[in-house]
């Protein structure tokens, strides 16, 4: 393969460099020469490339929701609640969902700089969304607030959308906790290896969800 074109390289270098220095600072903490300084690039390329500091970090957003392949790929469509079949393919879609989205989360490598910046710049702008940003992340974001609600009225009709709304918020959440407080977790824990053993802790939210549902698939039923 050829090498890449060198303002590809530096334009790379200069959105790299962003992620750190706005998951370090945020965006008005932030400045365009230290961003440029880090890329070894000239501060007036990030107008040339981005168009300025706000092209520059909206382009930094993008990078950190499209580096990964997104946990959605793969997953099966679910159909509407009470049709043929929906529950079973619901039930089967939220475990398949909470399987797939913390093992992304955990993919998160702690010791990589840019791993590590992603995760903090994303979760800084999914609570305090900027509104040039707000857009960018309804788009990336949204598709998995979808799925999500697409499982949930097939295992609980009996709740009206907003009650369902709350409990996806409950399940999404607490995975995002655990990933945002992985540090003091461990911690906690004594343990800086902490989870060593990731399908244990899988099951454990699939299992934790499906009860705080009050899905009876969830609850074993005792032997005679």
């Amino acid at each position: 393969m050829a090498p890449s074109p060198p303002h590809q390289d530096t334009r790379s270098r200069l959105i790299e460099s962003a992620i750190l220095h706005f998951a370090a600072k945020g965006y008005d903490g932030t400045g365009i020469r230290e961003i440029a300084k880090g890329a070894q690039a000239n501060s007036a390329l990030v107008a040339y490339h981005f168009c300025g500091k706000e092209g520059l970090y909206l382009e930094a957003l993008r990078t950190v929701f499209t580096r990964k392949v997104s946990p959605l790929t793969g997953l099966n469509p679910i159909p509407a609640a009470g049709t043929p079949g929906s529950r079973q393919a619901a039930l089967e879609g939220l475990e398949a969902y909470l399987r797939a989205f913390l093992t992304k989360l955990m993919s998160c490598d702690s010791s990589d700089p840019l791993d590590e910046a992603a995760m903090v710049l994303m979760a800084r702008e999914m609570q305090s969304p900027r509104k040039v940003s707000a857009p960018l992340l309804l788009e990336h974001i949204q598709p998995y607030a979808t799925y999500l609600m697409a499982c949930l009225p097939a295992l609980r009709p009996d709740l009206d959308e907003e009650a369902l709304f709350l409990m996806g918020n409950s399940i999404q959440g607490q995975m995002l906790h655990f990933r945002n407080s992985l540090g003091i977790i461990r911690l906690l824990r004594g343990n800086p290896a902490f989870p060593e053993d990731l399908e244990k802790l899988i099951q454990h939210f699939i299992d934790f969800s499906l009860r705080g549902l009050g899905v009876p698939e969830a609850f074993p039923q005792p032997r005679n």
